[in-house]
C-alpha cells in the first residue's frame, strides 16, 4: 500500500484546480446532484472514506491513476477541501 508522503501533498492551489476538475467531471456525467447529496449526508464520514480510498489504491490503481486516488483521499480527509467541493458542486447546478 502506497502512503501519503510529505513529497506527495499538494499545494493550495493544486488542490484547487484538483476541485474544480473534480465538480467538473462529476456534473459531466450528470452526477453533480448525486454526489452533492453523498458529502451532504457523510461529512461526518468523509475522513474515513479518504482512509478507505488510501487502503483500497493498490486494487483501485487497476482502474485509474494513483494520482487521482490520492487527491481524492486528500480532498476527503480536509473538512475544508470538501466543503469547497461541495461550493462548487452547489455553483455548477445553478
Amino acid at each position: 500500500m502506497i502512503l501519503p508522503s510529505e513529497q506527495d501533498e499538494i499545494t493550495g492551489r493544486q488542490q484547487d484546480a484538483w476541485l474544480d476538475h473534480l465538480a467538473d467531471i462529476l456534473q459531466q456525467h450528470g452526477l453533480g446532484t448525486p454526489a452533492l447529496i453523498a458529502l451532504e449526508v457523510g461529512r461526518p464520514l468523509s475522513f474515513l472514506g479518504g482512509q478507505v480510498l488510501w487502503a483500497a489504491q493498490p486494487a483501485l490503481s487497476l482502474f485509474m491513476p494513483r494520482q487521482t486516488i490520492a487527491n481524492t483521499a486528500r480532498v476527503l480527509e480536509n473538512p475544508t477541501a470538501v466543503q469547497a467541493l461541495i461550493n462548487r458542486l452547489e455553483a455548477g447546478e445553478s
